[in-house]
């Protein structure tokens, strides 16, 4: 049976103080090797620790992140995911700038040098806010190995529907984010941008009525964009064999993670409002 993290397998950047770094001063230290393409809540966080490793795998913490995050971690793939953006709060600044230079055509669109910038320190990037900007990070990264990540579409609405619609149009975290600008608004600021500049939506309803279709759409540009010998398609249930071999990694007899991650998920949603009450 899925089971609740533990306190010390929830995503540090929850409880870490913010580094307040310049993110336009920072220079890529760890090459980027892996761009994982999942949509979110499909699973793709990875374990937090800094484990030292030639590869630093960047998975997002959504829908059955969980278990891959944890799976991951026991691999040696630390990396970054969307709750980087907790204890960077200036980056959130630096991610509009992308949105207004692609979606609303202000200011020059970026190149690899913004994008090591944002990911400095991890070897791959996913995911919101990052997913708006695929393409963009396919060309920049051409050695990048690519991750895709799926689930059945039911499922993965529900989740979508329980954990990103109801709480991204909520009025209770709205009215935080518009009080509250030095935490919480910034990030409701970045993800909102991407629900109205990549799903083209506005609202809860919108947001409903676009997702599967817009999900349809997405795994299939990926899919016809991404050279076969550079994508692994990979669902939670698959198991260690298909990601070890596709990241050239020796098989693990630690037993896949199960996890309850919609549960932890609203726990760590819980932990980031009354951080910025």
């Amino acid at each position: 049976m899925p089971r609740q993290t533990t306190l010390e397998e929830k995503p540090p950047e929850l409880f870490a103080k913010d580094q307040y770094t310049d993110p336009g001063k920072r220079e890529r230290v760890v090459l980027i090797e892996v761009l994982c393409l999942g949509d979110m809540r499909t699973g793709k966080a990875c374990r937090y620790s800094r484990v030292d490793s030639p590869l630093r795998l960047c998975i997002t913490d959504s829908g059955s992140a969980q278990r891959c995050r944890m799976a991951f971690n026991t691999l040696g793939l630390p990396g970054c995911h969307w709750f980087s953006l907790y204890n960077h709060i200036r980056d959130c600044d630096m991610w509009i700038r992308a949105f207004d230079a692609k979606y609303a055509r202000k200011g020059e669109p970026f190149t690899r040098t913004e994008c090591d910038q944002l990911r400095a320190e991890y070897g791959a990037v996913t995911d919101v806010p990052a997913l708006a900007f695929w393409e963009d990070l396919m060309s920049a990264y051409p050695e990048a190995k690519v991750v895709l990540m799926e689930r059945d579409i039911e499922r993965w609405y529900r989740s979508f529907d329980d954990a990103v619609a109801k709480v991204m149009w909520g009025r209770l975290s709205n009215l935080l984010a518009d009080y509250e600008r030095g935490f919480v608004g910034p990030l409701r600021d970045v993800h909102r941008r991407w629900a109205t500049d990549w799903m083209g939506v506005h609202s809860a309803d919108e947001m409903r009525k676009a997702a599967k279709d817009r999900y349809r759409k997405y795994y299939a540009s990926v899919r016809r964009i991404v050279p076969k010998e550079r994508l692994l398609e990979y669902r939670l249930g698959n198991g260690w064999e298909p990601l070890c071999a596709f990241l050239e990694k020796s098989m693990s007899d630690v037993e896949f993670p199960n996890i309850d991650e919609t549960a932890s998920m609203h726990e760590n949603i819980a932990i980031i409002t009354r951080r910025g009450l």
